[in-house]
């Protein structure tokens, strides 16, 4: 588990009467939570309309992607005046948050909540608010979603290959003049038409790349929803991650869990949850 976890907390004058008490209540579940307000809305001159509760633009989260990933989590207070400018701000995030964020509802319906959570909402609390479940779920979502700022700019080069063949990075494109001929990575969807209208299918394949075998099967069933998937993207991540990193540390977990920056116990605990043996990735000695 990390040694600290850095919380941003979105500050907005419409919560100033009941979040900043929340804060107070939750400080006995914060330990080892250091928590960032981002007062946005104080010394800015921006262009909304005076009536507006919310005098922060709607692409206000997506244009600040860059800034937010310094951190491990987001929290979002939102009550029934700030809900229709949360609902549009999630939205305009043009491929879902970059990092987690969990929702503080105050005073929220069912359908509202649900309506967030389809949005892209990692979790949400309810107010009154329980510190002791304020704590779990925070860390369980710090747990379970990587982090996408790690993700950017590789340190392993086998990482950085199974990210590419999934579609989360980008594949390197050289110039058409030095572009050397070498398969395209494999593709999780083709179109066929039904009916003279286009659909998409998911393709089952396998893609080797920097001598590891990368298992890109379809992320998508039927029943699947969108945070289904997203579930199983993760743990394929995940186990994919630990086994490389075990292999080039030749099965020592310590130095393992180091280069992957990663503390030795959560380290430990993905190899419980997958069931992964550190011994067969040992070298005897002759």
């Amino acid at each position: 588990m990390r040694q600290q976890i850095d919380c941003a907390v979105l500050v907005l004058e419409a919560h100033a009467t009941w979040m900043p008490q929340t804060l107070e209540v939750a400080q006995a579940g914060l330990a080892r939570v250091r928590l960032h307000h981002l007062d946005w809305e104080a010394g800015q001159d921006l262009e909304t309309a005076a009536d507006q509760l919310i005098h922060l633009p709607v692409h206000a989260i997506a244009q600040a992607s860059v800034s937010l990933r310094r951190f491990d989590v987001c929290l979002l207070p939102v009550s029934i005046d700030s809900l229709g400018w949360t609902r549009q701000a999630l939205a305009a995030i043009p491929r879902g948050p970059f990092l987690p964020i969990v929702g503080i509802f105050r005073d929220l319906k069912s359908a509202a909540m649900q309506d967030l959570l389809e949005l892209g909402l990692a979790d949400f609390v309810r107010l009154p608010l329980c510190p002791d479940e304020f704590r779990a779920r925070l860390l369980a979502t710090v747990a379970r979603v990587p982090r996408m700022g790690s993700l950017r700019e590789s340190d392993h080069p086998g990482q950085a290959a199974w990210l590419q063949a999934v579609g989360i990075l980008p594949v390197a494109t050289p110039s058409e003049e030095v572009r050397p001929s070498t398969p395209e990575p494999p593709q999780l969807f083709r179109r066929r038409s039904v009916g003279g209208r286009p659909v998409r299918n998911a393709t089952h394949s396998r893609a080797t790349q920097f001598g590891q075998s990368i298992d890109t099967s379809p992320l998508l069933t039927e029943k699947d929803s969108f945070r289904e998937a997203k579930a199983r993207l993760i743990e394929r991540f995940e186990k994919e991650y630990i086994e490389q990193a075990l292999e080039r540390a030749q099965g020592n977990i310590a130095m393992a869990a180091r280069a992957s920056n990663k503390h030795r116990r959560a380290f430990w605990a993905l190899m419980r949850k997958y069931a992964i043996d550190a011994e067969q990735y040992r070298v005897e000695d002759l």
